[in-house]
């Protein structure tokens, strides 16, 4: 009688704890339940209860409870695994605006002025923060953090609860994106560095023409002014890139978790 009992509330808590390992670094590492202002408590809250509401979901298709620690081990590996790869994919989408920012900020000697990270909590450049809210705002208005979930409820159809298998191609996925991340950083940062890169140049020539001026307090003055004018001018255009190539990100995601047929 009691394994029998013990048998049938093994099984949804198994079901549970595999969704909540999959779930949870997710929630973890995409933004906005990545920002530092979200306490981990809240964070903690939010994956159980995505836990809860997608046990049922996931218990027609779930794989029997292992007989041993190894394979449950695995299993929790796995699980983990594929949810930080979704959540990387999304991480990564709002890394490609901080990057064009510490560009900026480097060229515009701004790399002192440093302010919170919005996902991290970590110090970076104040144009890095100000890009990483940014793209954080338009993740949230075209739906960026639905079509994640959607993702990561999706993958319970291909990958079952406990039976998560590592595929190659993730790896190909995951090289692909943060090539392409990097690409959209120095799209994004290629007005702003054009334009401070002359802003240099031109300090060069006052400071050769008249050397008797204070060209370090000349130029960080004309660095600051001009940066402050792309930012109202380019601010458009780098929300217009983001919003643009954010459908290649989350291609990505739907890709990992449902591959086209050959």
């Amino acid at each position: 009688m009691n394994e029998a009992v013990l048998g049938l509330v093994s099984q949804p808590v198994w079901v549970f704890v595999s969704v909540l390992a999959r779930v949870s670094p997710t929630l973890m590492i995409a933004p906005p339940t990545r920002s530092g202002a979200v306490p981990l408590r809240v964070r903690a809250l939010i994956a159980i209860t995505c836990g809860f509401l997608v046990t049922p979901l996931a218990m027609n298709n779930a794989t029997p409870l292992p007989s041993d620690l190894i394979h449950i081990g695995l299993s929790m590996g796995s699980e983990v695994l594929l949810g930080f790869l979704l959540g990387s994919v999304v991480m990564l989408a709002i890394v490609s605006l901080q990057v064009a920012g510490q560009a900026a900020s480097h060229l515009a000697g701004f790399d002192m002025a440093s302010a919170a990270d919005p996902a991290s909590n970590e110090q970076m450049p104040v144009i890095s923060t100000l890009l990483g809210w940014l793209a954080i705002v338009i993740l949230l208005l075209v739906g960026g953090h639905r079509q994640l979930m959607e993702c990561c409820l999706d993958s319970f159809t291909r990958y079952p609860a406990g039976a998560v298998v590592f595929e190659t191609r993730w790896l190909e996925e995951f090289r692909t994106l943060l090539s392409h991340t990097f690409v959209i950083g120095i799209r994004a940062a290629a007005p702003m560095a054009t334009s401070l890169l002359l802003a240099n140049l031109i300090t060069g020539l006052l400071a050769r023409t008249l050397p008797q001026l204070n060209v370090l307090a000349i130029g960080f003055n004309i660095n600051a002014l001009a940066l402050l004018l792309l930012i109202f001018l380019s601010t458009g255009g780098i929300a217009w890139v983001f919003q643009t190539e954010l459908s290649v990100w989350l291609s990505a995601c739907h890709r990992i978790v449902m591959p086209e047929s050959p």
